[in-house]
């Protein structure tokens, strides 16, 4: 794992993200998106892709769903592995993105330390073969 990517439209959210990440693997590259067409965009253009993707649901101009959707349908983006991290925990939710392709589920904890735990155990190899999870 080397690089991640966070598409979160709350800054406050970014960087606590960022501090966990960076407590736990401090040499993982990073990049963030304030929605998702900021972050197809900058998918399309970039020359080398994250490994996996962190998408908060709620955002102003291109949503988590509708980004989901849209980068299921590019090939060159289609297997990055795309895991939710926002604020809701509702089940129509958690079952619409997976069946949409989502590989994760996590609702942003208020905790700083079980922000890093969950974070951790995502990043680990073993849960990134699973078909799917709920981290809640």
């Amino acid at each position: 794992m080397n690089k991640i990517f966070l598409i979160d439209d709350d800054e406050d959210d970014q960087l606590l993200f960022i501090e966990a990440i960076q407590s736990i693997y401090p040499v993982l590259q990073y990049d963030t998106a304030a929605n998702g067409k900021i972050a197809l965009d900058k998918l399309k253009s970039s020359p080398s892709l994250p490994d996996i993707i962190f998408l908060d649901l709620n955002m102003p101009v291109m949503n988590g769903l509708e980004f989901l959707i849209q980068i299921k349908k590019e090939n060159a983006l289609s297997r990055i592995p795309v895991g939710i991290f926002t604020t809701s925990d509702l089940r129509l939710d958690k079952a619409l993105t997976k069946e949409l392709g989502a590989q994760f589920f996590l609702t942003k904890p208020n905790d700083f330390q079980v922000l890093r735990k969950k974070l951790q155990q995502i990043l680990s190899e073993d849960f990134l073969s699973e078909e799917y999870m709920s981290v809640t």
